[in-house]
């Protein structure tokens, strides 16, 4: 039996399978580079036979020792060049090579036996190209099918790699080795499966591979199609004869894959297979005594757990592992489902008090783990806390099996006090101290030991609260007793992983990017968030933008993982359209801060929402293709994905040109694996992808795509995106209702037809069908003026304010919203106000105003003209709310309830003004008049306020 604690989180197959796609990418990425063309590199011929005529390579051919020339970067030789061209004549330019050279067959075999530096010969090249007329004159003059090197895949794999099946077909015919293996001991059909090309499979099967040939570590086939899930490769491969009670050198079979993967329909295909032997299957055990039941709690896969069981029955129910783990146990150590744990729990015979031969429960497993609702849900549903377990401590080190007051916690009876009658409390009799005693291996104490603090917390709560109380009034209320007492271990632990994750960020930043903040000069604020405050300064007589984490906020784990991410990525990038880093300031908590470029132009958000600057279409189209550059560059040179790209985080330098900024939620891919399997909630709301909002899945760099798409509208629409929602809202009905911000059918002034293509297909709900932001480039770049990219200037473009001109008898009209912004109408309705030695009514001092041209202009009082105002926004806040401007309207005491209107100026005099209204041709001269602009105002006052008119 193994220790409970040790089991590992990651299992030999897993890190085996993270080695194979790790390699295949390396494959590829070298691929990428023999198959870019470098023609400045390249001598005359060599660019003659990449691009130009038969005719131009024959003038310029004048030996064999040409044939050998290679480019200096690569080591190609003109073959490969050949192998990778796309011009119309490159059959016969190949062939008029080979034929030159073919004349000395030694001189022939020596050229084909040619690798590029990165140690793949031009037959490779031809097949990654997917050209198989190329390839089949290569296999004529005598390339080798078989062509194998360490850490090179042979050219049957390269084919089955890319799904061209005809490719696959023309090699085996030519003498490929169908039951080869490469680097990774995979034959064609494990490639194939592996990358989900179901037409090369069906091609290898009718040309004689075996399904049930294994791998490295006894992996088949059927084994790889079902942890990826791909049903129809599932039933190809069993209907070729593969043996689904094969298992690998950790003892899984097929059905364990299917089911820690929680494909129901292949997992029906599999067992349909084996009928009527069906549960000799799911009982078959791995070597961590795992059935395929266990597998899928572990998992979380609650539609697989119940096929399993509706077939294995309630005896599998009570099948321990080797780590003394039930299904139900594996299910609350996993917390991946509440669901799964209450289905199990509702089985009849299902104890939620069952120990395994180690003594620990359920209650243990989920407590250890730190899953806070499971607890909750086993302790509301009988499970007992008081149950010990007796578990080998592995380090031997543990100061818990000494007796002392911290055990106090630990076991607690009803009435709040050490039960020293329990045999549970006693603490003589520890013969070996290897084992921490019985007495302290309750459920509290594992949390105790994982720091989970919240749970200890919970149990404690749990043990001390009457019997006759209500769980939920007394657990919520603010009148209830209970104190939550933090882990000294928790806390400990996390000291020391922050105090680890600074000094390992001072030694992998290069000094010059390490700089004090006393050499900073620090002048006004510019911006502020959870963080802290964003300040504008002076480094070295350059402006500098520094960013000023909070000293409170550090001793918190999420903000130094921020600040240490940040700086991690920040240092590592260079590129126009990425916010320059200057360097950080690590050496004191109170002073932890990131220096940057200053962009003058300030966020976008502040120049569309707040100064609501009309850009012209080319600025727009500019600002589109900057973002996408600099994702771009994020994506495929550093492998990062920013997860909160938002109008917020893309500043403006003065002369138009778009950076990114902000890199606090941002990951490197690499860290997918270690790093809360990229299923948490980071960024904006408002502009956030759906499959992250959900939390359904692990999501990859296509979210960035759903949120440049958001971005991308609110440019070219001067709007924010469902700005009538909360952010929450917004994101709900982007998930959930998969709606999305109006968007033309057809090309509009605002919207060309590129701009409607490029953000129909970034925000699609499908995260595979949207576009690489290559692409995205490729279809903008057509469209906008290279030349004349950056001769914008941000200060001379107009704002919609500054056509606003209120004078004197102004009409007021009043402002009925239609659903977003560009829908508003202007309607003014006329009202007069007496001349008061031009002072306003007190009622209407408080209320903030729009500033229009930094203050109102005076007209005679025999001006009778007015101006008619033809555009009106609402107002927004920085946090993308629509700003509330009648909260700030004392006189209206009862109208909140209300939300679309306008101020209605009042005078001294309310009589007077209730004469006026009657008498359409009576007009009373003023000296100052003014309109309180909003999103939100009050139709009508307060209740005496209409009473007094």
């Amino acid at each position: 039996m193994g220790n409970y604690k040790s089991r590992p989180h990651l299992t030999c197959t897993d890190e085996l399978k993270k080695r194979i796609s790790e390699s295949y990418s390396i494959v590829r990425s070298k691929l990428n580079e023999d198959s870019k063309p470098r023609l400045g590199q390249w001598n005359p011929l060599q660019q003659a036979v990449y691009q130009g005529s038969l005719k131009d390579v024959q003038e310029l051919y004048n030996d064999k020792k040409q044939l050998q020339d290679l480019c200096p970067c690569r080591e190609i030789t003109l073959l490969h060049i050949a192998s990778i061209s796309h011009h119309p004549e490159t059959k016969e330019k190949l062939t008029f090579l080979l034929t030159e050279a073919s004349t000395d067959d030694t001189f022939l075999r020596f050229l084909i036996s040619k690798k590029s530096k990165n140690g793949y010969t031009a037959l490779h090249t031809a097949i990654y190209k997917n050209d198989i007329s190329i390839v089949k004159i290569l296999l004529s003059f005598s390339f080798n099918p078989n062509e194998y090197s360490e850490n090179i895949p042979p050219p049957l794999h390269l084919a089955s790699m890319s799904g061209n099946s005809d490719m696959v077909s023309l090699l085996i015919t030519s003498g490929a080795d169908v039951h080869s293996a490469d680097f990774v001991h995979f034959t064609p059909l494990h490639s194939a499966t592996y990358f989900g090309h179901d037409s090369v499979v069906d091609t290898l099967l009718k040309y004689g591979s075996d399904p049930n040939y294994s791998g490295g570590i006894k992996d088949c086939c059927l084994h790889i199609a079902a942890s990826k899930g791909n049903l129809p490769i599932t039933k190809l491969l069993l209907n070729g004869g593969s043996d689904p009670f094969l298992f690998d050198d950790e003892g899984n079979n097929g059905l364990h894959f299917a089911a820690k993967a929680g494909h129901v329909m292949l997992m029906e295909c599999i067992l349909k297979k084996v009928s009527p032997n069906q549960q000799d299957l799911i009982f078959k055990t791995n070597v961590y005594g795992d059935t395929s039941l266990h597998t899928a709690c572990y998992a979380g896969k609650l539609d697989c757990a119940k096929k399993l069981f509706m077939i294995a029955g309630s005896s599998i129910l009570t099948i321990e592992n080797s780590y003394s783990e039930t299904p139900l146990m594996a299910a609350c150590t996993a917390g991946k489902s509440i669901e799964l744990v209450a289905f199990l729990l509702r089985q009849p015979g299902v104890d939620p008090n069952y120990q395994g031969k180690d003594g620990h429960s359920a209650l243990h497993s989920a407590c250890y783990n730190g899953h806070l609702r499971i607890v909750q849900y086993l302790l509301d549903n009988g499970a007992d806390q008081n149950i010990a377990a007796k578990t080998l401590d592995p380090d031997n080190t543990s100061p818990y099996y000494r007796p002392n007051s911290v055990f106090s916690l630990m076991k607690l009876d009803s009435n709040n006090s050490l039960n020293t009658s329990s045999k549970c409390s006693s603490l003589s009799g520890i013969d070996d101290p290897s084992y921490i005693s019985q007495t302290f291996q309750t459920p509290i104490f594992w949390a105790y030991e994982k720091g989970n603090d919240q749970i200890v917390a919970l149990l404690k709560y749990y043990a001390t609260k009457k019997l006759d109380s209500d769980v939920g009034s007394e657990y919520s209320s603010g009148s209830s007793s209970y104190i939550p007492l933090p882990s000294p271990m928790g806390k400990l632990r996390s000291m020391t992983k922050e105090k680890t994750e600074i000094l390992q960020l001072r030694a992998r930043l290069p000094l010059s990017f390490q700089i004090s903040l006393l050499d900073v000069e620090l002048q006004e604020v510019i911006g502020s968030g959870s963080f802290g405050k964003v300040y504008k300064g002076i480094y070295r007589g350059v402006p500098v933008a520094i960013k000023k984490y909070k000293a409170v906020s550090f001793g918190t784990k999420t903000e130094v993982d921020m600040f240490c991410r940040e700086v991690t990525i920040l240092y590592q990038m260079k590129h126009p359209n990425i916010v320059g880093f200057i360097g950080a300031c690590l050496d004191d908590p109170s002073r932890f801060s990131i220096i940057t470029e200053y962009v003058s132009g300030g966020s976008l958000f502040s120049l569309i929402h707040k100064q609501k600057l009309n850009f012209e279409m080319a600025l727009k189209l500019s600002i589109g293709m900057d973002i996408a550059k600099g994702m771009r560059y994020l994506h495929e040179k550093t492998s990062v994905l920013h997860r909160d790209l938002n109008s917020h985080n893309i500043l403006l330098h003065s002369d138009g040109r778009a950076v990114i900024s902000d890199f606090g939620e941002s990951r490197f891919t690499r860290q997918y694996d270690n790093d809360d399997h990229m299923t948490k909630q980071p960024g904006n709301l408002r502009w956030m992808a759906p499959e992250v909002f959900t939390q359904c899945s692990k999501y990859d760099q296509k979210v960035d795509v759903f949120s440049y798409a958001l971005v991308l509208w609110e440019i070219h629409s001067s709007e924010l995106p469902f700005s009538h929602l909360k952010p929450a809202a917004a994101a709900a009905e982007m998930a959930y209702k998969r709606s999305r911000p109006p968007l033309p059918t057809y090309p509009t002034n605002q919207f060309p037809d590129h701009i409607i293509k490029v953000i129909s297909m970034a925000w699609n709900q499908e995260p595979t069908q949207r576009p690489s932001f290559l692409e995205i480039i490729t279809i903008l770049e057509k469209h906008v003026d290279k030349e004349n990219r950056y001769n914008f200037n941000l200060r001379h473009i107009t704002s919609i304010f500054d056509n606003l001109h209120i004078t004197g008898n102004e009409e007021v009209k009043e402002l009925y919203p239609i659903g977003n912004v560009s829908n508003l109408t202007t309607q003014w309705e006329r009202r007069i106000l007496p001349d008061t030695n031009n002072t306003i009514s007190k009622d209407l001092k408080d209320i903030p105003l729009v500033n229009i041209d930094n203050q109102l202009n005076n007209t005679s009082t025999n001006s009778t003209s007015s101006k008619t105002i033809e555009a009106l926004r609402q107002r927004l806040d920085s946090h993308g709310y629509v700003s509330q401007a009648a909260k700030a309207i004392s006189a209206a005491k009862n109208a909140s309830a209300l939300r679309d209107s306008f101020i209605l100026a009042r005078s001294d005099s309310v009589a007077k003004r209730q004469s006026n209204f009657e008498k359409d041709d009576e007009i009373l001269e003023i000296n100052s008049t003014f309109a309180s602009i909003a999103s939100s105002a009050i139709k009508t006052g307060s209740e005496e306020t209409l009473k007094e008119e």
